[in-house]
């Protein structure tokens, strides 16, 4: 535009100094003839480079207009951007200040010396000041569960979870979290930590935290594979804890490890001996910066957390994805003895493909009851597979977004997942023999799923789960030799 400018400027200069070239020329005594002839054709320049310039005009504009158009089609949800011509653009950069200011948290004037707080909607709602950030985000699960007719569980809707989570960062190398839990009637504090992240190879987090143990365990139940986590790690995963952890991704990502001490008790539960939990989790993905895609999402892992327990187990027991109890513990029995949970790991994304491999296992000494005393050895593994039918790639602990919303106007469907998974969950014999335990020795589990991403903030899941026990278990008043579940979830974040 600045070339075009200057040559409409030339040419207007030199039509001006026209009129004095005749004079000049008569003062040297020159053609008037050929004068007019040059001028003649300089004025008939003059016309083409004019139509130039207006057609130059004309493809600028209509640029501008196709610039604004694709910045619309790209981004959709959110506020369509207007083609403003260039004659216009400072009266509206002037009316834009003007709403700016008008929605200004104060009426004063931005100085360097003041920290000024910005509100930003991103995936949670962001309070945002110069050294300082607060987020305010949550989720919701409601669930629909259907029961075979020969399982007396009763078909209905639930409230499978809520939360509430408030986070921030503090002075730049500080963070902390609130996180609150809501399931069915009950409310509890989940998490509730202060880290110290300024080495991001080791911070450090105190408070209350998720225990780093299991690869299952450390996924958010939001974008877990299936509706519920396996039986194995559902009953033996130390979830969160009271006590002192450190973490980080040290080699660029090629370890990742967190350890700490803790209580041994879930929760808010205050300790109730002098022992403390102690262990951690550490994966290694030995390709990641090898730059080929095939390898480079391969993780391989390992868990361990050793302590001493203290606790009544009498009515307690573990439980398959229905919440049904295939092992009850009996009456006066009691655990007071050290506890050890170990497990393995490995996990390969590629593309819209998952693979998911894992072992958790534990050992209980001296569970004891009236006399009668025992080890009670536990084991349980899973394999899993996700693929995702829409193309999308499959992304660690995190939402899938769809390549397009699911949108009735524009046609878009979302992005789907299939789903399965084969698992078991076993145990020694002692405690049945011993009368510590009733229920049966050992689970196995088949489960086929359907994820449906409809945004990256709105789910549906849709699983089928089949638990065959090892002997008719008793559920109600009915002896079964397995039970078949329906889910159907509807899940959102904020």
């Amino acid at each position: 535009m600045t070339a075009n400018r200057l040559q409409l400027f030339s040419l207007i200069l030199i039509s001006l100094t026209l009129p004095a070239f005749p004079k000049l020329l008569r003062a040297e005594s020159v053609d008037i003839r050929s004068v007019y002839k040059v001028v003649d054709e300089l004025r008939a320049q003059m016309a083409v480079d004019r139509q130039k310039v207006e057609e130059q005009r004309r493809i600028i504009d209509l640029q501008g207009r196709e610039i604004a158009d694709l910045k619309n089609l790209i981004g959709r949800d959110s506020t369509v951007t207007p083609y403003i011509p260039p004659q216009d653009k400072e009266k509206f950069r002037e009316q834009v200040a003007q709403v700016f200011e008008e929605f200004r948290l104060s009426e004063k004037k931005e100085t360097p010396e003041e920290k000024r707080l910005t509100t930003i909607y991103d995936d949670g709602f962001y309070l945002k000041g110069k050294d300082d950030t607060l987020r305010i985000g949550g989720w919701y699960q409601a669930d629909a569960l259907f029961y075979d007719r020969r399982n007396e569980g009763n078909n209905r809707f639930r409230n499978r979870a809520a939360r509430l989570d408030i986070r921030g960062a503090l002075e730049n190398d500080f963070e902390y979290r609130l996180y609150a839990q809501f399931a069915g009637s009950a409310a509890n504090l989940q998490e509730a930590w202060l880290m110290y992240k300024h080495f991001p190879w080791a911070r450090i987090k105190f408070g209350q935290v998720l225990v780093p143990f299991s690869l299952e365990s450390q996924y958010s139940a939001r974008w877990l594979d299936f509706a519920e986590r396996s039986i194995g790690v559902s009953n033996l995963q130390p979830a969160e804890d009271l006590g002192l952890m450190v973490f980080g991704n040290p080699f660029g990502g090629i370890v990742e490890y967190g350890g700490g001490v803790f209580n041994g008790r879930i929760r808010t539960l205050d300790d109730n001996n002098d022992n403390f939990d102690f262990g951690g989790r550490v994966v290694l993905a030995p390709f990641i910066k090898s730059g080929r895609d095939l390898w480079k999402d391969f993780y391989a892992g390992g868990s361990f957390l050793a302590g001493h327990s203290d606790e009544t187990l009498a009515s307690t027991g573990f439980t398959t994805s229905s919440g049904n109890r295939f092992l009850t513990y009996s009456s006066n029995t009691r655990h007071a003895g050290n506890r050890i949970r170990f497990g393995g790991e490995l996990q390969w994304i590629y593309g819209p493909g998952d693979i998911k491999a894992e072992y958790v296992g534990g050992r209980f000494d001296n569970v004891e009851r009236t006399g009668q005393i025992a080890d009670v050895d536990v084991n349980s593994w899973y394999a899993s597979a996700t693929y995702i039918l829409t193309g999308e790639r499959k992304q660690r602990n995190k939402p899938l977004i769809p390549k397009r919303n699911f949108s009735i106007q524009d046609g878009g469907w979302g992005a789907w997942e299939a789903a399965v998974r084969f698992e078991q969950f076993f145990l020694n014999d002692s405690p049945f023999h011993l009368g510590l335990a009733t229920g049966v020795d050992r689970v196995n589990a088949y489960t086929l799923g359907l994820n449906g991403w409809l945004n990256k903030h709105i789910r549906m899941i849709f699983d089928y789960t089949l638990n065959d026990f090892s002997n008719p278990l008793l559920i109600g008043s009915r002896s079964l030799g397995e039970e078949h579940l329906w889910i159907a979830r509807a899940q959102y974040d904020f």
